[in-house]
């Protein structure tokens, strides 16, 4: 029932202002903090009248992302996303992250990349374990699944849309749960087959 409610929400949030630039060039490492990537935005239910609320702040060298996930008036969501950017990933195999939850206790979250600014297109997405301690956690792309923000996720057969073309990334909260959630990230890092690490 849940999903039900959550889907037409979470594709109207798809909905944003876009301004691709095709010609930008996509480095193996994204560095956040006030001196270095500091563009990624909240975006919460509330587009559709969830109560759902989040703030994002950035440190000389984090972003940290927290807020509080309500399932009322047909809630259930926040998220922080980059810009429209397009970005071609089709040479790595993985992702590493150095993060930590600032609940103080192990939370899960889901990362997403979009390849379509149209809502209603299915985007990539899996989920991660985070840990109260920094810790570096590698995402094998391997573990992504095609999803749709009505459909939820798609067989295999779906083959449209590739890591090539990335437009936009982020990362959700949306399991179902209402609660506080708290993610701090130093950095994001892309590498080949030969430099992942389990």
């Amino acid at each position: 029932m849940f999903s039900l409610f959550v889907r037409p929400l979470l594709a109207v949030a798809l909905l944003a202002p876009a301004g691709v630039n095709p010609e930008s060039s996509m480095s193996s490492l994204l560095d956040f903090g006030k001196n270095d990537l500091s563009n990624w935005r909240g975006l919460n239910d509330d587009v559709m009248g969830g109560r759902s609320r989040c703030t994002v702040k950035y440190s000389k060298a984090t972003l940290s992302w927290e807020g509080t996930v309500s399932l009322e008036n047909n809630g259930g969501f926040s998220s922080v996303r980059s810009t429209w950017e397009e970005r071609d990933l089709s040479a790595f195999e993985a992702v590493t992250l150095r993060c930590r939850t600032t609940t103080g206790a192990p939370d899960d979250f889901t990362l997403t990349m979009e390849v379509s600014e149209k809502w209603w297109m299915p985007y990539w997405k899996t989920n991660f374990d985070v840990q109260p301690e920094w810790t570096e956690i590698t995402i094998p792309f391997s573990k992504l699944k095609k999803s749709s923000a009505m459909t939820g996720e798609l067989p295999k057969l779906w083959t449209w849309g590739d890591l090539s073309a990335i437009l936009r990334m982020g990362f959700m909260k949306y399991d179902g749960q209402a609660g506080d959630f708290g993610l701090e990230v130093d950095w994001m890092r892309f590498s080949g087959a030969a430099e992942v690490r389990n």
